[in-house]
């Protein structure tokens, strides 16, 4: 990572329900002059600004694996789960700005829609430490999750909150066609 763009951001939240994320600051993230055009293509800006860490299917599993341990146990494996997230660093190095279109069925709905969204992609070197310990301390794979942060969403829900587009491997987003923003 280039020691001098390294952002430093605050530790990462464990959920009641084990979703995990890194909450941002708006100064966390650097949108070059995408704003103006986003803002003209009718794209909504995304206020809740996250790095997502664990969340969809690699949730589910450890969801599931705690599930079947003892109280006891599982306690014991939340202690160790926390442990790991509070003794890496999570720092990120911002890369490129993409766009991703995705038609799909999200959620219980059967109807076909269409959400996009930029997204800037980060080197975050600990997120795969993470998962290997992660890995190890459940005795399964789980991919990394593919690091970056959404920026800008549009969608045909009438709630923007429903736009995001998840991205839960780094083979899933090579499956979205995603496309290189230019800044000009």
């Amino acid at each position: 990572m280039n020691k001098k763009n390294i952002i430093t951001p605050k530790k990462p939240t464990l959920a009641k329900d084990f979703y995990c994320s890194i909450k941002l600051n708006k100064n966390q993230v650097d949108y070059g002059n995408l704003k103006l055009v986003a803002e003209k293509k009718k794209f909504r800006e995304q206020t809740k600004r996250h790095i997502t860490i664990l969340s969809g299917s690699s949730l589910e599993k450890v969801r599931n694996i705690l599930n079947r341990l003892s109280v006891k146990e599982k306690k014991v494996t939340i202690i160790k789960l926390k442990t790991i997230l509070k003794n890496l660093k999570w720092q990120y190095t911002q890369k490129e700005i993409y766009l991703i279109n995705k038609k799909s069925c999200y959620g219980n709905s059967k109807v076909l829609e269409h959400r996009k969204s930029y997204i800037r992609t980060i080197e975050m070197p600990d997120i795969h430490i993470f998962y290997k310990k992660l890995n190890t301390l459940f005795s399964i794979y789980i991919p990394t999750q593919f690091p970056h942060i959404t920026l800008f969403t549009k969608g045909e829900r009438p709630s923007p909150d429903w736009y995001g587009i998840a991205i839960p491997s780094k083979g899933e987003f090579k499956k979205l066609h995603p496309k290189k923003y230019h800044f000009s």
